[in-house]
């Protein structure tokens, strides 16, 4: 139903009702209509005026006016928009901007750095150049070295020394500066030990060939040079010793073609020397070194074992005494064993090989108890010493029972006795 009939009804009621109020109020009641206004001549007695009773106007009832109940509006389902799917925008490729080449900030130019030169070669020394045109040096001052012993095959010289010589020994003071043969990479720096001796090596290419020359016996190898240091020829790289075998101080000169040792290959220190217009031998103070020997003869410093090869582990043949004579062909040295030959007291002789450390090229003696050294060849005699047995000595004579000797520092005289070949 609509609201607006309902409203209009609701008017016209309203409007009656305002009428009716309105008509009331201007019609006089018949009370009021008797009353007349008194004239002034006569004084009327007050009459008793009825107060008219309000007439009691119905109230109309408001009209119960339905209130329309409201119409259910349906309310309308959202409809479902389809939430447009994005359209794939293709991103434009960005352009590809040429990135200016920074433009190159003139360097200045270098100013040419010098070549270091070579430090000089102290002038005392005698150097040459090789037909190559290699600077090469004598690595002792001339005139101030001893030749004691060449290159080549020799008679062992100490304990633990070789049977082939390799080098060329020159004997000066101890403490002799070395230099330098030629330039070249330090490829050993050994120090002696195990009575081995200290030794440093140097790599060089002299007129395309690689040479390693050694120098040997130092007490400090490392003094001056450490492993793939650079040197330069004339270089004062290393001091006179004698570590190791040696009889007294001396540099002890290699020089190996390829190699160290090994597959390399040695050669003659003197003669390359001299190929290289370095004559050693004349420059030296003095020549003392013996021929290369054609035989050596040694003796057993104890009891020593007569094998069938040059092992521990091969057959003896037999056990020859301290100071028996040992006949040997020099050159031949396999795993420290030498070869020799022995001859019996039946006059037999026996060939083998036996260990070169317990050797010697002199006869040895040794105390076989304690003794007293005397001052002559009698008890009687004054008491020099008293020396305990096993002492090393060496035998000077003999006389009757006594044999002169020199002992622990000491000269005199001990009973025969005493007295024992080897050490």
């Amino acid at each position: 139903m609509s609201p607006r009939p309902a409203t209009r009804a609701v008017l016209r009621i309203g409007a009656a009702t305002g009428a009716g109020v309105l008509l009331a109020s201007l019609l006089l009641s018949p009370a009021q209509a008797a009353t007349s206004t008194p004239s002034p001549t006569s004084t009327a007695k007050p009459t008793a005026t009825a107060t008219p009773k309000p007439t009691a106007t119905a109230t109309p009832k408001p009209t119960a006016t339905a209130t329309p109940k409201p119409t259910a509006t349906a309310t309308p389902k959202p409809t479902a928009t389809a939430t447009p799917k994005p359209t794939a925008t293709a991103s434009p490729k960005p352009t590809a901007t040429a990135t200016p080449k920074p433009t190159a900030t003139p360097k200045p130019t270098p100013k040419p750095t010098a070549t270091p030169k070579p430090p000089a070669i102290p002038k005392k020394l005698t150097q040459a150049k090789t037909a190559g045109g290699t600077t090469v040096v004598l690595p002792l001052v001339a005139k101030s070295y001893t030749i004691t012993s060449a290159y080549g095959a020799r008679c062992i010289p100490v304990r633990g020394g070789s049977t082939f010589h390799y080098g060329l020994d020159q004997a000066v003071a101890d403490g002799t500066p070395i230099y330098a043969v030629a330039s070249g990479t330090v490829s050993s720096v050994v120090p002696p030990r195990n009575g081995a001796a200290g030794y440093v090596s140097v790599r060089s290419v002299i007129d395309g060939q690689v040479t390693y020359i050694g120098y040997v016996h130092m007490w400090n190898p490392g003094k001056y040079v450490k492993l793939g240091q650079k040197v330069s020829v004339g270089q004062h790289i290393a001091d006179v010793g004698s570590s190791g075998p040696a009889t007294g101080p001396h540099l002890h000169l290699e020089v190996w073609k390829n190699a160290f040792y090994g597959w390399g290959t040695a050669v003659d220190p003197a003669k390359w020397l001299a190929a290289q217009h370095l004559p050693v031998i004349s420059l030296a103070k003095a020549y003392r070194a013996a021929a290369a020997p054609t035989r050596c003869t040694y003796y057993p410093t104890y009891g020593l074992r007569l094998r069938t090869g040059p092992s521990t582990s091969d057959k003896i043949l037999t056990t020859v005494r301290a100071n028996t004579t040992l006949a040997n062909k020099p050159g031949v040295k396999v795993n420290r064993f030498i070869p020799v030959t022995v001859t019996t007291a039946s006059g037999k002789k026996i060939s083998g090989w036996v260990s070169s450390d317990y050797i010697s090229q002199y006869k040895t003696y040794s105390l076989a108890k304690k003794a007293t050294v005397r001052a002559r060849a009698t008890s009687a005699s004054a008491r020099v010493a008293t020396v305990s047995a096993g002492r090393q000595l060496t035998l000077l004579g003999k006389s009757g029972k006594w044999s002169h000797v020199r002992v622990a520092g000491y000269t005199g005289w001990v009973p025969t006795t005493s007295v024992r070949g080897g050490l």
